[in-house]
């Protein structure tokens, strides 16, 4: 078994017009924790969102005609949002070029890039049915992809190890001085030289931070690489469009 991990980017700037309305009320997606299609076509997804409550229940209220159902429940600092909702024709068919190959996504999905428009996902399957996947999804959208290499389910994923974007957010915060004492900037400071949300820059380090700790504490390290292969934390391999 192998992974392999892309940022995906749509063309219009967003995956569906609903989330066009929730940016426009302040709302920020931070990551996608589940997603699935049901029977009568309609998406069921948990999102974490970071904004308002109010501003979110507004927006969502006036997205009828495409909001079927939600719910939203607080978690400090972000919300859960469960939403079933009617899918744009990219959501769909980029849901049917998953669904097309024997593969297993890997969560969560991460919101990244200028005002999280991004999508970094995660895919785990056979190198051929990746590769279909990759190049299926081209003809969509966007696609970078970031690290890919053999599956090893015995890791401690999602921190096995650091991607080019977690690298990238660590080096940029030390070189800030996050880490100084006393600290000299903040996340929104971070995140204004790396063009994301201060949530995202949060999320990272967070992440980082987590497994770095789990590194020291246990001695664990990771080992992906072999000759020839590609691993989370190397220089992208390719981009298309």
């Amino acid at each position: 078994m192998r992974y392999v991990t892309y940022v995906i980017t749509p063309a219009r700037g967003y995956f569906d017009r609903g989330a066009e309305r929730l940016r426009a009320a302040g709302v920020t997606f931070e990551s996608i924790q589940n997603i699935d299609q049901l029977s009568d076509g309609t998406i069921i997804t948990h999102k974490v969102v970071r904004g308002a409550q109010s501003a979110v229940r507004d927006a969502l209220e006036r997205s009828e005609s495409a909001v079927v159902d939600y719910q939203l429940t607080d978690a400090g600092e972000t919300a859960i949002l469960q939403l079933q909702y009617r899918p744009s024709d990219l959501t769909r068919e980029l849901l049917g070029v998953h669904r097309g190959h024997a593969a297993v996504l890997e969560y969560p999905l991460e919101y990244t890039g200028p005002e999280n428009r991004r999508l970094r996902v995660t895919e785990i399957g056979r190198e051929e049915a990746l590769r279909q996947i990759v190049e299926e999804t081209e003809a969509l959208v966007d696609v970078e992809i970031e690290a890919l290499g053999p599956y090893d389910p015995s890791d401690d994923r999602p921190f096995a190890d650091l991607t080019d974007r977690q690298r990238e957010v660590l080096r940029v915060a030390v070189e800030e001085g996050y880490y100084e004492e006393p600290r000299q900037v903040t996340y929104e400071d971070i995140a204004a030289r790396l063009e994301c949300s201060a949530g995202t820059v949060g999320q990272h380090l967070r992440r980082i931070e987590a497994r770095l700790m789990s590194t020291l504490i246990t001695g664990a390290g990771t080992e992906r690489t072999s000759e020839g292969e590609q691993t989370r934390g190397s220089t992208p391999t390719h981009s298309s469009r």
